[in-house]
């Protein structure tokens, strides 16, 4: 394990990847190739309409209203190399993948990117318009020898907005080996 993975709060040896999430998000431990969720605290106040009713198993929650709002989400993937040779390969067939799931979304931007140890990454931003707020994907992706990891930060576009400093911050502080 590299020196700067023992400085992160989340460390998954196993999965060979280590990251700071930020102070007062929720951690969960998932299976599958979704290995890690980590929930923004709820946001508090806010404009009127900042809720809006979320179907069960969105990430959404409850609210003192009885309706429930869409809460910013941070998932890591985790999933071996086999048939994945390189990166930009990768993100056109996770872009695909998505729009398969969800045919409104669309790319907004995909640039290179890197990690604070020189290796290159993707970044793709995706977003869907349709509905009652603009629903916005912040997708890392890097891979190593052995994984190909996909931070993934989904949520209405206004959270993930108030929410980027933190979000950028957890991006940032990927470690894998």
């Amino acid at each position: 394990m590299p020196p700067a993975a023992a400085r992160c709060n989340v460390v998954r040896p196993a999965l060979r990847f280590a990251l700071d999430v930020p102070a007062g998000w929720t951690v969960r431990d998932l299976g599958g190739d979704v290995v890690l969720e980590c929930l923004a605290p709820a946001a508090q106040g806010g404009p009127a309409g900042a809720e809006a009713p979320a179907p069960e198993g969105s990430g959404g929650e409850g609210g003192s209203s009885g309706r429930r709002a869409f809460r910013a989400v941070i998932q890591v993937t985790a999933i071996g190399r086999d048939g994945i040779t390189a990166l930009g390969d990768w993100a056109d067939a996770a872009i695909r993948e998505a729009g398969d799931v969800q045919s409104s979304l669309e790319v907004v931007s995909r640039a290179d990117a890197k990690l604070a140890d020189g290796r290159a990454a993707l970044l793709v931003v995706l977003e869907d318009r349709r509905g009652v707020e603009v629903m916005r994907q912040r997708m890392f992706l890097v891979m190593t020898d052995r994984f190909a990891y996909a931070l993934v930060a989904t949520g209405p576009e206004r959270r993930l907005a108030a929410l980027d400093a933190e979000i950028t911050k957890c991006f940032d502080s990927l470690v894998v080996w």
